[in-house]
């Protein structure tokens, strides 16, 4: 009986050494799954950061719930860059635009597509607004031409001078 103790006593050191040892390398195992949980969580979070985006094109069109182009914007073969809007029938009302020589304009038109009134910018800068009839023909002009010199013209129907100032 003695014997059976002592063997008894040196196997329950031999598995207090082995379960020192499991909880050992337990713990070990745990810190390197905490590690690799935090980098792969480092990891995703850097994935997710919002990177800044373009869209690139010679053209966008904006089109209506049905498919109706309502709107575009867009650089043509010259270098002129442009923004048409429409109305709900397709006519154009309102263009924007830059030509390739850098002078800008904006064009309003009434519901049947026709040109009204007109605001733009020469090449050297000098300012323009004209005003047209419903068929289209210039009736109203105003402007600062050469030496800053405003003038003001009106027209007739046909299309000549009826009067103006300077």
């Amino acid at each position: 009986m003695e014997q059976s103790s002592a063997n008894l006593t040196e196997r329950l050191k031999c598995l207090e050494l082995k379960q020192a040892e499991l909880q050992r390398t337990n713990r070990r195992l745990g810190s390197v799954a905490g590690a690799l949980l935090l980098l792969t969580g480092s990891l995703v979070l850097m994935g997710q950061t919002r990177q800044p985006q373009s869209l690139d094109a010679e053209q966008f069109v904006l089109r209506s719930s049905d498919g109706k182009v309502r709107g575009a914007f867009g650089v043509t073969p010259d270098g002129s860059v442009g923004l048409n809007l429409t109305d709900v029938k397709g006519e154009t009302r309102i263009t924007l635009d830059v030509s390739a020589d850098g002078s800008p304009g904006l064009d309003l038109y009434d519901p049947q597509g026709k040109l009204r009134a007109t605001v733009a910018l020469g090449p050297t800068g000098t300012p323009g607004m004209g005003l047209y009839d419903a068929a289209g023909k210039l009736r109203t002009s105003l402007d600062v031409p050469a030496a800053n010199t405003p003038g003001l013209a009106f027209y007739h129907e046909s299309g000549k001078p009826a009067w103006g100032a300077p």
